[in-house]
This record gives structure tokens, sequence and C-alpha cells, in this order.
């Protein structure tokens, strides 16, 4: 069973977010061909990955989010 959105934790909360933004944004680049950022979107990174990510990787991710955080609008 699974337990309702005004129920869970802000930590929880900010998961599904934060997936669901990279969700929209690994998908934008896959749908436009984005080659610089496809290995970027091999896999989710987790909230620690992205906290330790450093130099290119950081700012991949980075931009894989603003392209997910686009498609929500």
């Amino acid at each position: 069973m699974t337990k309702p959105v005004d129920h869970m934790p802000d930590q929880e909360l900010d998961r599904l977010l934060v997936d669901r933004i990279w969700a929209l944004g690994a998908r934008a680049v896959q749908d436009d061909q984005i080659s610089a950022l496809a290995d970027a979107t091999l896999s989710t990174p987790t909230l620690e990955e992205y906290q330790n990510s450093r130099g290119q990787r950081m700012a991949d991710l980075i931009k894989v989010i603003k392209l997910g955080i686009s498609q929500l609008r």
C-alpha cells in the first residue's frame, strides 16, 4: 500500500520531485539527441552522487536537471 503524498516526509517528497525532473530531463536528452549529455543520463544519480560530483560531471547533471525543469513548465 502506498502512502498518501500529504503524509510523506519532506525528504521523500524532494526525492520524488528530483526523480521526476531527472526523468523529464533524461527524456529530453534522448528525444533531442543531445549526444554531449547522453552519458550523464545512463543512470539516475542518487542525491549523494549529485552532491559529490565535480567538474564536467556536475555541469552535465545540472544541464539535465535544467532540461527537466523546463519540461515541467
